[in-house]
């Protein structure tokens, strides 16, 4: 038979700020200790629900939810492929869940690690670091493939040119040493496209000239020049003018 319990033990005594019971034995234990002296069990963070949600709904897009529920590698991913934005739509599925599990059932299941604060102003100061990052390498590549790309339209842009300058050739048997020389109507009326402008210079040589919206690469050409090819026609070289070779196309390097 079991014994009944002492009324006149002594009463529990109370808890100081600095301590708070132990989850498994009750026995009194620093608040930053994180195993009971008494028992020897680990004692769980108590998740806050309030800043669980907060950190999801607001910050989950970056893994700060992940880091505070000490998820590490689960944060890491999120905040590497935050770019894309599908950590952010996996972060707003999980904020419904978390909203609809009961305190009871986040303690049981989770464990908090640092305030959420801290966790925040972490994920934050390195998510800004790793967009420093990405922001160094995309910008130039995105620049480099801009100048490419006016590059390309400005080839495209002489092509009715070139088209022109072989006409006079067929037709005069010599290439032409300016726009006067070539048949009305042979060439756009206008020289200049949203890429470059183009001029006709002696001996059918076509310049095309990127325009400022290229940056500090407006300016730079690209010179076609016709050579006569072996049993007739012209063939064409562009690997002549100032534009750097690696923003032209493979066929226009030297």
């Amino acid at each position: 038979m079991s014994q009944a319990a002492n009324p006149a033990a002594p009463a529990a005594a109370p808890l100081t700020p600095d301590h708070r019971a132990c989850q498994q034995c009750g026995a009194q234990i620093l608040k930053i200790a994180e195993i009971c002296p008494k028992c020897g069990v680990r004692q769980r963070g108590h998740v806050s629900k309030v800043a669980l949600l907060l950190l999801t709904l607001f910050f989950g897009g970056i893994g700060a939810h992940k880091f505070y529920l000490g998820k590490y590698w689960q944060g890491a991913l999120y905040l590497l492929f935050c770019w894309t934005m599908i950590p952010g739509l996996v972060a707003l599925v999980e904020f419904f869940i978390y909203a609809f599990t009961s305190q009871e059932r986040l303690d049981e299941k989770y464990t908090a690690h640092g305030s959420a604060v801290i966790v925040v102003v972490a994920v934050a100061v390195f998510g800004v670091f790793m967009i420093g990052i990405l922001a160094a390498v995309s910008i130039p590549a995105y620049q480099d493939y801009t100048v490419r790309a006016r590059a390309a339209g400005a080839i495209a842009s002489a092509t009715p040119w070139r088209m022109a300058v072989e006409e006079h050739y067929i037709e005069q048997r010599k290439l032409p040493n300016g726009v006067a020389e070539l048949r009305p109507g042979a060439v756009p009326a206008v020289a200049d496209s949203t890429y470059s402008s183009i001029d006709l210079g002696p001996n059918g040589v076509i310049t095309a000239t990127l325009s400022p919206a290229a940056g500090a690469h407006g300016g730079k050409t690209i010179e076609f020049r016709a050579s006569e090819k072996q049993g007739g026609g012209l063939s064409w070289d562009c690997t002549g003018g100032t534009l750097e070779p690696k923003y032209r196309p493979r066929s226009c390097r030297p």
